[in-house]
């Protein structure tokens, strides 16, 4: 058999997936030079698919030493290189291909890989768009720029794309799921939904569409369908934390507190969630430690507050406890925690190096076995016992009910705030149905660039406004003491209020917080606290009615 027949036929093996067959064929004919470049080529494309990208470098440039103007060689060259990470080569060879062969789709394909690989979105995006229109069937191409769209906030003209590659070729899970993430940005979770269920349908194993399909879920509120799916996606990919962590978040908020602590401890995994390393083995409960014990406080100032009540649980069990924190907090707890404040420092990533043992405040509740039956509720675990200084002295007005208000979240919070938030306009009205100077005062605990929603107010009977005289929760904590009640949005205040056992409305947007359950008024955590949610999301006003109504019901 002449050498180009043989040459036939191992590329023959190649495409009928005998991989291992053709390589050794290839190997055997790269001797005779008729066929040296072709078979050069063709072992770089048998190892580059066998997983051996490294050996397969040689052997491409040997057939591009032969023949160097071969565009396919070079666009191998390229693809091999892209696969051992060497991308800003990989974008040289295609693109001296693109100057050789202009109308060659696929290589506008792999340059816009490569170049998304480094973030050049933009580019990526024009390379796809030109590889669309040399093959407009090229389904991937379709695929990989709508993810690309999706990058840039092009979400319609993303979701045209994966409509476009599905119309090509429908079977492809991965292109389905990621078509479920961009419905997921445009708040469409219907669509969402039935992306990642056609592609779970479409390969039953597809990790990813289950852990996306389970956030879905959750926001829909269908909790326990989330949790079957989410578990489902944890046992395909038990090395994606973000999985784990979302279904402790999911099994949390439908009070299923021991096994949602435990998935809840996964956020120590996730680079966003934690401020510095982890030098050692966070203490898991061993009560017969003789060392320091340092709990460092880990989240927002709400969070600490919160779970500061394990402190003197863990102090009557008899370890010795140094606690770490923010400096805003340190007045609160040195002077307010109950029954006994351990020692406080300031909160440093180079602190944990000189203990032994360490802990981060919110895994206390895995490690005491909290239930929603064991809650440590301690009513007034806050308590403001030295005088309150003159600057921070509520004038009681007689028969006036003093009401502290709270209606934006903390700016540092982007993600949450606006949703957290709601406009001073809404709530004020209320209150002027009952004649300020004399039911009712209202005393502003609102700090920050919100404050000044306010102004129209300010100059009105019946208002106070403390924005200028809070230096730190511990100030907070002395005025909201001296209150009949407090009406706040999801917020650090709402969590000082409930630590002193104050009357506290807490205004919930339409999918809270884990902490605050769902479907329910009341709260495990504070005796005294109501909560008023959303009737759906963000619709404020509906809060705004709940208001009025128990307002009336107060004060007659």
């Amino acid at each position: 058999m002449d050498p180009q027949a043989q040459a036939s036929n191992a590329l023959a093996l190649f495409h009928a997936g005998s991989t291992e067959q053709a390589l050794q064929a290839a190997l055997e004919l790269i001797s005779m030079p008729a066929v040296a470049a072709e078979m050069e080529h063709l072992s770089a494309a048998c190892l580059y698919k066998l997983g051996r990208a490294q050996e397969a470098i040689s052997h491409v440039r040997k057939a591009i030493l032969i023949d160097g103007a071969n565009s396919g060689y070079i666009n191998t060259y390229g693809v091999v290189l892209r696969k051992l990470k060497r991308t800003d080569q990989a974008i040289r060879s295609y693109e001296r291909v693109m100057a050789l062969q202009p109308n060659f789709a696929d290589v506008y394909y792999n340059c816009g890989n490569a170049l998304q690989e480094l973030k050049r979105s933009d580019e990526a995006a024009e390379r796809f768009r030109v590889c669309i229109k040399l093959n407009p069937r090229h389904h991937s191409a379709h695929h990989n720029l709508a993810n690309v769209l999706r990058d840039l906030k092009q979400l319609d003209e993303s979701i045209k794309h994966y409509s476009l590659s599905a119309d090509i070729e429908d079977n492809n899970p991965d292109m389905h799921c990621n078509w479920g993430l961009t419905w997921q940005l445009l708040e469409r979770w219907d669509k969402a939904i039935d992306c990642f269920e056609k592609a779970i349908c479409q390969k039953a194993d597809h990790a990813a569409s289950h852990i996306n399909l389970g956030g879905a879920l959750s926001v829909q509120e269908r909790f326990e369908e989330a949790c079957v799916v989410l578990r489902r996606g944890v046992e395909l990919d038990d090395t994606c934390n973000d999985a784990k962590f979302n279904l402790g978040l999911t099994l949390l908020t439908i009070g299923q507190f021991e096994e949602g602590w435990h998935f809840y401890d996964t956020r120590l995994r996730l680079p966003d969630k934690v401020r510095s390393p982890l030098p050692t083995p966070i203490w898991d409960g061993d009560l017969s430690i003789e060392e320091p014990l340092l709990v460092w406080c880990e989240q927002g100032y709400g969070d600490n507050i919160q779970f500061a009540r394990y402190l003197p649980v863990l102090m009557e069990l008899g370890l010795s406890v140094t606690c770490s924190m923010r400096p805003a907090l340190l007045d609160l707890f040195r002077h307010c925690l109950s029954p006994a404040c351990p020692p406080l420092i300031e909160y440093k990533p180079s602190e944990l190096q000189g203990f032994k043992h360490h802990v981060p405040l919110l895994s206390l509740p895995r490690i005491c076995r909290t239930t929603l039956a064991t809650v440590p509720m301690m009513p007034g675990y806050l308590r403001v016992s030295e005088p309150v200084p003159d600057r921070l002295r509520v004038s009681r007005r007689p028969f006036a009910l003093h009401i502290g208000l709270v209606w934006a979240s903390g700016v540092d919070n982007k993600d949450m705030y606006a949703d957290k938030s709601l406009s001073l306009e809404l709530l004020m009205p209320i209150f002027d149905n009952w004649r300020l100077d004399r039911l009712v005062v209202i005393h502003s605990l609102q700090v920050g660039v919100d404050a000044s929603q306010l102004d129209p107010w300010r100059n009105g009977r019946g208002v106070v406004d403390w924005n200028t005289k809070l230096d730190n929760f511990h100030d907070t904590a002395l005025v909201i003491s001296q209150l009949d009640l407090v009406i706040s949005v999801d917020t650090s205040v709402a969590h000082v209020a409930g630590g002193l056992n104050k009357p506290t409305w807490t205004l919930l947007q339409h999918n809270a917080d884990f902490r605050w359950l769902r479907g329910r008024s009341d709260t495990p955590w504070y005796p005294l606290m109501t909560l008023i949610r959303q009737t759906k999301l963000g619709d404020w006003n509906s809060v705004v009615v709940q208001v009025q109504e128990r307002l009336m019901l107060l004060l007659g």
